[in-house]
């Protein structure tokens, strides 16, 4: 073979080969940096963890400060949000007569990027929160929380900090409000609807609806909720919306076919790939379960007239509501959010599950301000 001619074969392979060496060495380092990174940022990590947790039993906000870079504006802005989050917390948890026993979190950290100056971690916490109520003591009822954080930390004399946490806040749902307020009162402890232990006649499937199932299914993929099952994952036969508007409604559809056994049909369905509008828009599956007769409206109110007893519902609306049926969340005239009603606690108040911000049985008024408007759907059987 001509000299030249070897050249020509050779020089690229080569430079290849050298390349791909060179790719090696870095991805290899690289992991070492995101594995290193990784062991020296978990013990402050569970620290600040664990932190959390307890402020949000103590109310003390002083106990978690150190954590975060106070002297940049996004560091107050990420502490200025706990701080409004303890405060909610702590009026709600006092108007309904209340306190909370528990809040422990695990995490995992999805991915890791280092730059620099910083590192950015995507990171998934489960929550478990106790409480309860002051008229019934020693009774706890527990509920789940999942929380996809976004987490800048960077390094202020020698020790990390936060400087940015972005997260969806299932103890701050409300997007229209920017200082949002618990509503007053408390419901009368008056037997709900479904009083009837799982199983017995009135949970069994009557029709069309399979209440039971509902509830099986919400509680599979509750997503990254403590109490949830499916590894804490949502169903993966299903396209996720969060980040592009939402996945609360595409749960709640979700949960009325695959759990209640509601067929599929050319208004309301998923192809594989994309949804229909009604399947996945909260102002449609509104309009299609009560216009096309699987769903009936209870009623809508506020919170305080959701609760008390009137002419058209004696015990309160509140009290018509079964497993498996469905909550509405109106802000400002717009229905933003969907709740699956899962059962009730100790004193009788609907928990809901949800998606987007991930909820376990949790009081379907928590994280919501004194304004906001709520429809109750009765699934018909």
């Amino acid at each position: 073979m001509p000299l030249n001619k070897y050249y020509k074969i050779a020089i690229p392979i080569l430079l290849l080969l050298s390349v791909s060496i060179w790719g090696i060495l870095f991805f290899n380092k690289t992991l070492s940096t995101v594995a290193d990174n990784k062991k020296e940022i978990k013990p402050f990590l569970d620290a600040f963890f664990e932190s959390r947790g307890n402020v949000l039993l103590s109310g003390n906000i002083k106990d978690i400060e150190k954590y975060y870079d106070t002297a940049n504006t996004y560091g107050k802005w990420a502490l200025e949000h706990e701080m409004r989050q303890i405060n909610y917390v702590k009026g709600w948890s006092e108007k309904r007569n209340l306190k909370f026993t528990e809040a422990q979190s695990i995490y995992r950290i999805k991915s890791i990027k280092v730059g620099e100056q910083s590192i950015w971690l995507y990171l998934v916490e489960t929550m478990k929160m106790g409480y309860e109520y002051n008229v019934k003591p020693n009774i706890i009822n527990y509920m789940g929380l999942g929380i996809r954080h976004s987490i800048q930390l960077v390094k202020v004399d020698g020790k990390w900090v936060i400087r940015r946490d972005w997260y969806y806040d299932p103890l701050d749902e409300d997007s229209a409000f920017i200082d949002i307020s618990p509503a007053d009162g408390i419901a009368p402890e008056i037997s709900p609807a479904n009083s009837t232990p799982a199983g017995d006649s009135q949970n069994k499937k009557k029709g069309n609806y399979d209440r039971e199932g509902a509830v099986r299914y919400a509680d599979t993929y509750a997503g990254a909720a403590w109490g949830s099952g499916n590894n804490y994952e949502y169903n993966k036969k299903y396209r996720d919306y969060n980040g592009i508007g939402g996945d609360c409604t595409n749960f709640a559809s979700q949960v009325l076919h695959e759990g209640g056994g509601l067929k599929m049909d050319y208004v309301w369905n998923f192809n594989g790939r994309d949804s229909s509008t009604a399947w996945a828009q909260a102002p449609a599956l509104f309009n299609y379960l009560i216009y096309n007769g699987k769903g009936r409206l209870i009623a809508q109110g506020t919170y305080t007239n959701m609760v008390k007893p009137s002419d058209t519902h004696p015990s309160g609306a509140i009290r018509e509501l079964q497993k498996g049926d469905l909550i509405c969340y109106e802000e400002k005239g717009e229905i933003v959010h969907f709740g699956v009603v899962t059962g009730f606690d100790s004193y009788g108040i609907p928990v809901v599950n949800t998606h987007t911000s991930d909820r376990y049985h949790v009081p379907f008024d928590l994280g919501w301000n004194k304004k906001v408007i709520y429809r109750f759907i009765h699934m018909n059987d």
